[in-house]
């Protein structure tokens, strides 16, 4: 598994204030890593703070409290033990970096939270949860499954030792997961991430990991709200990976790609046999951009596997443009850029849920299979307020099961 900065090198020269830009973005992030630990002690000491202040007979009621804060601190140095590790062997990725080949991955202490982004790495804890543990098989069958199985189907004539010829690209790739399993597949497979916190966590999972089951975390020990049980739950230490990344059929190229999708693949048109998106287009600012590009790069007859809400990213943003577009809207924007859509239905879908949290959140995700028809170059605006009888698209929505 390889990491690279860019797909395709645009020579395009990169000014000193971008690359100081950048690096000093990737140090705020290897700075969060850095400081779960401390962030993990100030969560638990409001806890503690707030038991001190209440009356004494509460307190002798609740005496076991004091003993859960100290599993609590134990669970939170396992957590920045694992994460420790990533970091270092950040080295390894930044070597293949041409923006940070300067940057520092080791801080003698980090002394506050002031612009980290500490929501994202305890995020991470539970991606690798989702991603690569036998707990979070589930989410895997709901999100990844039905994408593989689409993938195989359209290209069941291939024979399984010729599939490597087959280039799949999965942008937003996360930890590598679902280009994993591609890959496992036979197919040749690319995943692409942006965010630093993702890249150097697949990095580190896919590539040096000890063995199966061989590093603990606890994903939940600082969610201490909706517990049933705070031994079994919010203090559950989950083992990954639950396979060791490795044995892919022959010939099979699998890699991951640093970088924004809508840059990196520029002067790639054509060039790939399938797209699969998990979980990924409402992270566009512009869709219609996704949806512009994904046409480009695929070749003809080539498809788009995608499953996934329309929880765009950037609707609380105020300095950053969202188009957001129903998916009956965006269903007409997908067919007037020349895709058939061949498959739809819905998916019901947890992301990075506790499942054994008294609250879940689930989405009811759409998902579709679409052909590339011979190229075109679109003339006119789709017609978003037509649709044929019988195409209603499914609903799109996310509740709250307590």
């Amino acid at each position: 598994m390889e990491n690279a900065e860019q797909a395709a090198k645009t020579g395009v020269e990169i000014s000193p204030e971008a690359k100081k830009a950048e690096v000093e973005h990737f140090e705020q992030v290897i700075k969060a890593f850095a400081f779960y630990h401390q962030h993990g002690l100030n969560v638990i000491r409001k806890a503690e703070l707030s038991y001190q202040r209440l009356p004494v007979s509460h307190q002798a009621i609740l005496n076991h409290l004091p003993d859960k804060a100290d599993k609590q601190k134990q669970a939170i140095a396992v957590n920045q033990g694992f994460l420790g590790t990533i970091v270092e062997h950040a080295k390894s990725f930044i070597c293949t970096s041409q923006l940070l080949h300067d940057a520092n991955t080791h801080f003698d202490a980090v002394h506050s939270e002031d612009g980290l982004d500490m929501d994202k790495i305890r995020c991470t804890l539970r991606q690798f949860m989702r991603d690569w543990s036998e707990e979070g098989a589930n989410e895997r069958v709901q999100c990844y499954k039905p994408i593989t199985d689409a993938l195989e189907a359209y290209y069941s004539h291939y024979p399984f030792d010729q599939r490597y010829r087959l280039k799949v690209l999965l942008p937003g790739a996360g930890l590598g997961r679902l280009a994993y399993n591609v890959a496992k597949l036979g197919f040749s497979a690319q995943g692409c991430e942006f965010s630093y916190q993702m890249l150097i966590s697949s990095n580190y999972i896919l590539n040096y990991a000890p063995g199966p089951k061989s590093l603990a975390i606890h994903p939940w020990v600082l969610s201490s709200s909706n517990v049933w049980d705070t031994d079994a739950h919010q203090l559950q230490q989950i083992l990954v990976p639950d396979e060791l990344p490795g044995g892919l059929p022959p010939n099979v190229d699998f890699s991951m790609v640093a970088g924004d999708f809508l840059e990196v693949y520029q002067g790639q048109n054509g060039e790939w046999d399938c797209i699969a998106t998990s979980f990924f287009i409402d992270t566009a600012s512009n869709i219609v951009d996704y949806v512009q590009h994904i046409h480009a790069l695929l070749t003809d007859g080539g498809i788009w596997i995608n499953l996934g809400p329309l929880l765009y990213h950037y609707t609380d943003s105020p300095d950053v443009d969202s188009i957001e577009l129903s998916y009956s809207e965006l269903r007409a924007l997908i067919l007037h850029y020349g895709f058939e859509i061949q498959q739809e239905k819905e998916c019901t879908c947890y992301y990075t849920q506790n499942p054994s949290s008294m609250m879940h959140t689930i989405y009811n995700c759409s998902f579709f299979v679409a052909i590339k028809k011979p190229s075109r170059i679109p003339l006119q605006g789709p017609a978003f307020a037509k649709r044929e009888v019988g195409q209603e698209p499914p609903a799109q929505r996310s509740r709250v099961v307590q």
